[in-house]
Order: structure tokens, then sequence, then C-alpha cells
């Protein structure tokens, strides 16, 4: 089973300066260059073997680009490309390659949540939550079919470069 894997601003009479931006663009910043990851697959009835990934990303015409490389024990590598673009406040659009249709997210804090359906038919929702720092993140992916849960990914991924 394939696997996978980004401002409100109010105005009044004498207001203080515009408060940051949300954390959001932590998460364009944390994924352009390298990164690697690894963690384990959970499938029902299966069991659980180990998987890593490794990729590179990059800014393109406001979009968020990322080749990612995805090695799965017992597996042969396969690659991913992601297209991911803020679609206004906090919500994310975009497309992966092996995804069927869009891809569809928000930003909450320091977590990015995504929704995607995967070519072979699972449901996907994925939580990416960076860490303090911002050179780690957490990542869990949960896959449906049929409305029951068929398979957890739990990774860790690092800022390379």
């Amino acid at each position: 089973m394939p696997l996978n894997t980004l401002p409100l601003i109010l105005v009044a009479a004498a207001a203080p300066a515009a408060a940051p931006q949300p954390a959001a663009t932590a998460f364009e910043h944390f994924f352009t260059g390298s990164t690697q990851g690894s963690g384990t697959v959970a499938i029902m009835l299966s069991g659980r073997h180990g998987m890593k990934d490794r990729a590179r990303g990059r800014m393109e015409r406001g979009a968020l680009i990322i080749e990612q490389v995805v090695e799965e024990e017992g597996k042969p590598a396969r690659r991913r490309s992601w297209r991911l673009v803020r679609a206004g406040g906090n919500r994310i659009g975009g497309s992966i390659s092996d995804a069927r249709g869009q891809v569809a997210g928000e930003v909450a804090g320091a977590t990015l949540h995504l929704r995607y359906t995967m070519s072979d038919g699972p449901t996907v929702e994925q939580w990416i939550t960076l860490r303090p720092g911002g050179r780690s993140a957490s990542n869990r992916m949960v896959f449906h079919r049929f409305g029951m849960k068929v398979a957890t990914v739990e990774s860790e991924i690092a800022k390379v470069d």
C-alpha cells in the first residue's frame, strides 16, 4: 500500500501594530531544502515495518514543490512529487503525484493537517507538527478504506540543511 506524504489582519482606529503572521510560513521554510525522515508503517493484519524518506523542497511561483523518495522495507523505492499552495488564510490546496484529485488542508499553530485520496483507493489524513526550533517535525498518517482504519505511518522528519 503506498504511503504518502502548508493572515487575517484586523484594522481598527488607533490599532496597535499588526500581530505577526501565524507560524504557517514555518512549514514552507522547513520543507525548503533537504529533509529526511524515518519511522514505521503499521498495516492492519500485516504487522509493522520500517520506512524512510528523503526530500528536496523549493518555492516556485508561490507553491511549495517537494520531490520525495520513499523507501519501505521489502518494496522498491518510489518517487512522490508534492505541490502545496496557500488557498487563503490558513487553508492549503495542491496535489501529490500518487493521490487522486486535490489535496486539501489547513495550518493550525504548529500543525499542518492534510486530507487526500490515494490513487489506489484509501483516504488519508496526515498531520505534520513542527517541533520547537523548527529543525524537526513529527508526521502521522492514517489510511482509511471503506470507513475503516487500515494503516498508519508514524515518522520523524529532520531538516538536513
